[in-house]
């Protein structure tokens, strides 16, 4: 089953409709947006799609099928499978994961306590997120002789294709594809590097915090290198700690098309933990490297880099 069919199972609310889309629109789709009382947009490279009573369409026009609050609140009781408690700690990060496939990210009014949040209620929307899965995206990074044993920090705008070809590259180190294969751990602090297979020598710490899941990689699993999707201003101690344990250290990380003018990103690279940094060109050319920074020179990419 595609991607897109298995996301679209999960929701009962025009399932049939969503289903029968057309493959152009399916295979292209990155999300499928849930807001209270707007048409079902289904978003991707080719930009934004309502669902209609037969089809799609582009036009923003009256009559087409939306949602309205009770039924957004149906719906998110239904991803959670009738139990907030048991999905209390994601949904404090924005999130319900509802299979080890498929997330749906949440927004409404943040109930916070300390500061902290606590949960949401008044849910206004809920976004499933379509992952992908790309075997060999990665292989450009490999052909242009990114040495992974010394640390890698891709970097790219959401939608760019930052988790995807990190689950391909953990897939290429743990099968062997470029020389001797590697012991790899993956950090899935969020559930989705490892919802497809990433090879024999690849072990996933699903849902565990990525400070702690270091720790753990480093006292049990034995890894050579450590991969990691999405780090945040919080994860550079980890960053560091782990950098000084003589493992190779692969991340994503957020930014624009120039990664050192965010201050996250420098922190990250004056670690010492990163040889190599990755800009990826955007959410239109999703896994394609905008250029490759190593030691001492910077390799361009102007034309497609598809593999």
């Amino acid at each position: 089953m595609r991607a897109f069919d298995r996301i679209a199972s999960h929701i009962p609310l025009f399932r049939d409709e969503l289903l029968a889309m057309p493959d152009q629109v399916k295979l292209q789709a990155q999300d499928i947006h849930f807001k209270s009382d707007e048409p079902i947009a289904v978003c991707g490279r080719e930009g934004v799609f309502f669902l209609k009573a037969r089809g799609v369409t582009r036009a923003l026009a009256p009559g087409l099928p939306t949602v309205g609050a009770g039924k957004l609140q149906e719906l998110f009781m239904y991803i959670c499978g009738r139990s907030v408690f048991s999905h209390e700690e994601e949904i404090r990060q924005g999130y319900v994961q509802v299979d080890s496939l498929c997330r749906a990210g949440i927004c409404g009014t943040a109930v916070l306590e300390g500061g902290r949040v606590k949960g949401f209620r008044d849910i206004t929307s809920v976004v499933f997120r379509i992952p992908r899965d790309m075997p060999g995206c990665g292989d450009r990074l490999f052909l242009s002789g990114v040495d992974f044993t010394k640390g890698a920090l891709i970097a790219g705008e959401p939608g760019s294709g930052k988790t995807t070809l990190l689950r391909d590259i953990a897939r290429s180190l743990s099968m062997g594809r470029f020389g001797q294969g590697k012991r790899v751990a993956v950090l899935d602090s969020r559930g989705e590097l490892g919802a497809f297979s990433l090879g024999p020598c690849a072990d996933v710490l699903r849902n565990c915090p990525k400070g702690p899941g270091f720790e753990m990689a480093l006292r049990s699993l034995s890894p050579e290198i450590i991969l990691c999707d999405e780090l945040a201003p919080g994860d550079t101690e980890a960053v560091e700690s782990a950098a000084r344990a003589g493992v190779g250290l692969i991340a994503t990380v957020h930014s624009g098309s120039d990664p050192r003018s965010r201050p996250l990103c420098r922190d990250l690279l004056n670690t010492g933990a990163f040889q190599t940094l990755v800009a990826l060109r955007g959410r239109e050319y999703p896994c394609e490297p905008a250029f490759i920074e190593g030691p001492g020179e910077r390799s361009m990419f102007r034309e497609s880099c598809a593999v």
